[in-house]
Order: C-alpha cells, then structure tokens, then sequence
C-alpha cells in the first residue's frame, strides 16, 4: 500500500514538473516571438530625399527600404544611389553601393559592399564599407580604401576621412603607386581649395517612382 501511494505521489509530481517545464518553453517561444521586430513601413524602387531649409543636401535612390521606427533606422538593400549636394544645393558626389543604412537619431548614413564615391572633380573613391558622420560631416572608412585622383594617380591604404567633395582625404596607414610608377609608403594628406560639407541633419520626404511607404 505505502509503495503504491509512493508510485502516486512520484507520477503527479513528474507530471507536474512535465507541465511547468512545457509552460516555461511556451512563455519562452512567446518571448521570442515578441522580440522579433517587423519594419513600420517598407518600399520598393523610390527615393528618399534629406533637405534643409529647402535645399537638398541628398537624395537616396533605393531598390528596397524597410523603416524601423523604435529603433530610428532605415534598412536600404537593393542597389542605392546616394547623390550629395553642398549648401547651395549644387551637386558635389554620387556614391553607389549594394547596400545601406539611415540613422535618423543622428542623421548618419552607412554604405556596405562594393562602395564607389565619384567626386564631381574627378576623384574616386572605392572601398567596402564607408560611413557620412553627421556629426563632423565627414565621409570616414576603417576598411582598406583605394582613391583614384583626376590625374590618374592611385593611392590605397586602410583608414579614411574626407569631406564629401572628396576635395581634403586623409588615409590613415597609406600605401600605394601612382600612375608613373612611383612607390609610396608614408602617411598621406592632402589639403587643398575650401571644404564643402554636407549637412543630412534635415526634414526626410520620399519621392515614389512604383510602389513605395511614405518616410515621414
């Protein structure tokens, strides 16, 4: 008798344990389930456009963007074009990339994979991952940069900081051939003409072309 009522005791209180283990995976799942983050708004083959004052300062055309708005980040793939434009609304740079990112926080833009900025001067700037820091309003790189100059000289190294012009670049560890077969190997800095800065701290508006969500 006492061994049956033993044999009880022992299978409810394995059931029990059964019933709190599978609660426990359920409010798990359920937790896992709350913390996936779907995009507020979303859009295909459209543009975002930063301006202030109602001058243009640029214009990101995308293939597909995903808007978060809790985070305050812009998710671009696709293909984008980004293009700049100085503080009297002339064009300064095109940049293009396979993807990037808008931080509406800070107004910060970041381009990954095969980056290419073309300066309206004539200088190229090729990288894989690059970022517009609003803050001092400069286009920065830590990953390995190669800047093709009007004259055709080639420089490359790791490390970059420019204005958007692409007019005064700084490469950090610099190593690289110039066009008539020069070698260098220093530290590189070229300064020269007035610096103009873009400033994306400014009003966003989307300009749909097909089927686009409305940045706000």
């Amino acid at each position: 008798m006492i061994a049956y009522k033993l044999k009880i005791a022992f299978l409810v209180l394995f059931g029990l344990l059964l019933i709190s283990n599978c609660q426990k995976k359920n409010e798990e799942a359920a937790a896992e389930i709350e913390e996936l983050e779907y995009a507020d708004q979303e859009g295909w083959n459209s543009k975002v456009i930063s301006s202030k004052n109602g001058v243009i300062g640029a214009t990101i055309n995308y293939g597909h963007m995903q808007r978060f708005k809790k985070r305050k980040i812009v998710e671009l793939d696709g293909g984008i074009i980004v293009d700049f434009y100085n503080e009297k609304g002339i064009h300064t740079s095109n940049l293009i990339s396979e993807r990037g990112r808008l931080d509406e926080a800070t107004n910060n833009i970041e381009a990954f994979g095969n980056v290419v900025v073309v300066s309206d001067t004539g200088i190229t700037l090729k990288t894989e991952r690059l970022r517009w820091d609003n803050s001092i309003e400069k286009i920065v790189s830590n990953d390995f940069v190669t800047i093709i100059t009007a004259d055709q000289d080639t420089f490359f190294g790791n490390g970059f900081e420019s204005d958007q012009n692409l007019e005064n670049w700084h490469i950090i560890s610099f190593s690289g051939k110039t066009s008539r077969g020069l070698d260098l190997n220093f530290q590189l800095e070229k300064r020269k003409g007035k610096s103009d800065s873009i400033n994306i701290n400014s009003k966003l508006e989307t300009v749909p072309k097909d089927t686009s969500s409305i940045i706000q």
